[in-house]
């Protein structure tokens, strides 16, 4: 990480350094010197981080560089306030300072430097602009989806309010299978009402109760605020109502807390013939649901899969269909396990790679031989998409996404103005302003989308594009953040200490203890 926090150092350096007023405060220089001395410790990186996995002197040079990377990055971040100009050489000088102890320190221990590329200012990303596929678009599904349909109608149970549970390992489909029922013609004929809860880890009731007051449009009054509030209001609305109720990516595996629930959506009522349709990677925890009817969803076929694969790496503007790619892709597919998820971010990963080799180096990449646990090798190629991503600034953009609690529906226009404000859109050739950066925040946006790191969620009602993260992919969003994104889901503290940049605080759940404001914070949202 700490190679790629001095890149955006060095692309901040370059417009700062060409300002004229940062002429008369006199600290031009510092920024060249800065900037050069920038490229010397990141010339030492690469053999630091060969050297990690065996070297403790290394990992831990890393990991100081990695401080000092971020304290840089807040200091030319107030080159934003004119007033603290006068002041930047100063600090300038004490970064630089940072810097060549750090180099001093790499050759005591023995690190060698590498040749790297020249930086360049007017580097664009234009392979990565071309349209997305649409995350909607599925395949080899259809049997399953006739499956469920068949279990939601056709079950006779005395059983007040049945479950159905889909039960898949992370990233297998079992989202998009729920989502493809859902919209199902015989589902909606059948149904008076179709609610959507995301459950995740946090199966509170009043949380769950909510949402499904959200997902039924339902307006809260002043008095909505508890439990039992929130029973009324509901069963004002589903009176006489026959309603399906999709509970996503459950994880209780606790029959009290789950009873819990079950007692509130029974008092609600509704109509006889109502169902529950759940979703969640454990046989556990359908269990704990009392589930009266299992669906364990497939892995895609090898015809499936490649046709996934098709659909987004030969994408129009991406790698063009030649028999040696048709051979080599065909190859790593099979690599994926039929998991959709792995293969969507393959397909986008090669998408930008129009050579053999490329393909090649991708299908004799060590990732596949990590683990012959499906599971951790989803894990995998999700982290190689990610170091793939096309620049420092992207995979910055990426980790920030950590800020939101899991399966939140962000949209676009909001999340390129939080980019901007968290300093993570630069305007490189200077004078672009404001509409610059939002069109490169977009082409941002295009590339996470391209990669399958973020997925298209329906448009919310003004027409702005919004789009949500994979559960296993926000997982990976707050393994790179490295803690300088965070959000307070499920609880956690706060300390003075803290290297935390960016702070979300989520009252939902957990407890949030506050003993001091981390001295680097720069945004903070409630």
């Amino acid at each position: 990480m700490a190679d790629t926090v001095l890149s955006v150092i060095l692309d901040k350096i370059l417009p700062l350094a060409a300002a004229e007023i940062n002429q008369a405060w006199g600290v031009k220089k510092a920024l060249q010197k800065l900037s050069r001395k920038v490229e010397m410790v990141e010339a030492l990186i690469s053999d630091a981080k060969c050297k990690q996995s065996t070297s403790k002197p290394a990992q831990l040079w890393l990991k100081r560089l990695q401080s000092i990377a971020r304290h840089a990055e807040i200091v030319l971040d107030d080159f934003g306030y004119e007033v603290l100009r006068h002041k930047m050489a100063d600090k300038i000088k004490k970064v630089m300072a940072s810097l060549e102890e750090a180099y001093k320190e790499a050759n005591q221990i023995g690190l060698q430097p590498a040749q790297l590329p020249m930086a360049s200012a007017d580097h664009k990303e234009d392979r990565w602009t071309a349209s997305f596929v649409d995350e909607s678009e599925t395949v080899g599904r259809e049997a399953e989806v006739s499956k469920v349909v068949s279990m939601l109608i056709s079950l006779d149970c005395k059983k007040d309010l049945p479950v159905i549970s889909i039960v898949g390992m992370g990233g297998q489909g079992k989202t998009t299978l729920a989502q493809l029922v859902l919209k199902n013609e015989s589902v909606t004929k059948h149904f008076d009402e179709k609610i959507w809860v995301c459950v995740s880890d946090d199966f509170k009731v009043e949380r769950l109760l909510n949402h499904m007051l959200q997902s039924l449009r339902i307006e809260k009054n002043a008095e909505t605020t508890t439990k039992e509030a929130l029973v009324r209001r509901l069963q004002e609305n589903l009176k006489g109502k026959s309603y399906l109720l999709v509970l996503d990516d459950v994880w209780n595996k606790n029959r009290e807390i789950w009873n819990g629930m079950r007692s509130c959506l029974l008092a609600i009522g509704g109509a006889p013939g109502s169902k529950i349709l759940a979703t969640t990677r454990s046989d556990d925890v359908a269990s704990a649901m009392q589930t009266s009817d299992f669906h364990h969803l497939d892995i895609l076929s090898v015809d499936h899969s490649w046709m996934l694969f098709e659909k987004l790496a030969f994408a129009d503007g991406g790698a063009r269909k030649t028999q040696d790619l048709v051979d080599i892709g065909g190859r790593i597919v099979k690599k994926c396990g039929g998991v959709p998820l792995a293969i969507k971010v393959i397909g986008g990963l090669l998408y930008s790679k129009k050579d053999a080799s490329e393909w090649s180096k991708l299908e004799k990449s060590e990732i596949w031989n990590e683990s012959t646990d499906i599971a951790k090798r989803v894990m995998s190629v999700l982290k190689l998409s990610y170091e793939n991503l096309p620049s420092w600034s992207v995979k910055q953009c990426f980790a920030s996404c950590s800020i939101f609690p899991k399966d939140a529906v962000m949209e676009k226009e909001s999340l390129i103005q939080i980019w901007m404000a968290q300093g993570l859109i630069n305007d490189a050739k200077g004078g672009g302003g404001h509409l610059q950066m939002e069109d490169t925040g977009s082409d941002y946006f295009n590339i996470l989308l391209r990669s399958s790191l973020l997925q298209a969620a329906p448009d919310n009602f003004n027409g702005s594009k919004c789009c949500r993260m994979h559960d296993l992919v926000h997982d990976l969003s707050l393994q790179v953040s490295n803690n300088c994104f965070l959000n307070t889901e499920g609880g956690m503290e706060v300390r003075h200490d803290n290297e935390v940049m960016h702070l979300t605080i989520i009252g939902s759940r957990g407890k949030v203890n506050i003993e001091g404001i981390p001295p680097n914070l720069q945004t903070l949202y409630y």
